[in-house]
């Protein structure tokens, strides 16, 4: 068992949240009369059965999340910390962990900003939207990851996903 302690800091905004909300998609159903079922269901194991029930070897990784937050009013950001508590039940053994930063799509430097369209009626609307955007810098600003020893763990940040090196494996 693998304990972690990260510093989260990141801005908030409601705008961000309010403004930035998609419609929901269709759902993706395969509609090919002719797919074989082999593309449908995956080949049983020892993890797996036929079915998709579980089997014999079947097990679920664990997290445990402890999260503080403080709300700064005055400076408009939300800062905190979480302890994050990995039960590794597979058979093999890991070196490292990923962990999903998804406030990131709201970081200056996010491949989002190059995609956003505006959906605001009205053209000073869409103008202000859009400057409020490029000033927003809505990623997470992790300080630091740290060990249940309090030793400071390597960690790596691409766009959305963080993978943190383990000092030894789990």
């Amino acid at each position: 068992m693998q304990r972690f302690h990260i510093l989260l800091l990141f801005l908030y905004s409601a705008l961000t949240l309010t403004a930035n909300l998609l419609p929901a998609g269709e759902e993706n159903i395969n509609k090919n009369k002719f797919r074989q079922l082999t593309q449908e269901l995956p080949t049983p194991n020892s993890f797996r059965t036929a079915s998709g029930a579980p089997g014999p070897e079947y097990y679920q990784q664990k997290a445990d999340y402890r999260i503080f937050v403080e709300l700064d009013d005055e400076k408009h950001r939300v800062r905190g910390h979480e302890t994050i508590t990995y039960h590794n039940n597979s058979p093999e053994t890991l070196k490292y962990l990923w962990v999903q930063l998804d406030q990131n799509i709201r970081a200056q430097n996010s491949d989002a900003k190059t995609t956003r369209t505006s959906t605001l009626q009205g053209r000073r609307s869409a103008i202000a939207f859009r400057r409020f955007h490029q000033q927003f810098d809505g990623g997470f600003k992790i300080e630091y990851v740290r060990d249940a020893n309090d030793r400071d763990l390597p960690f790596t940040i691409i766009k959305t996903m963080m993978r943190i090196d383990l000092k030894s494996p789990a």
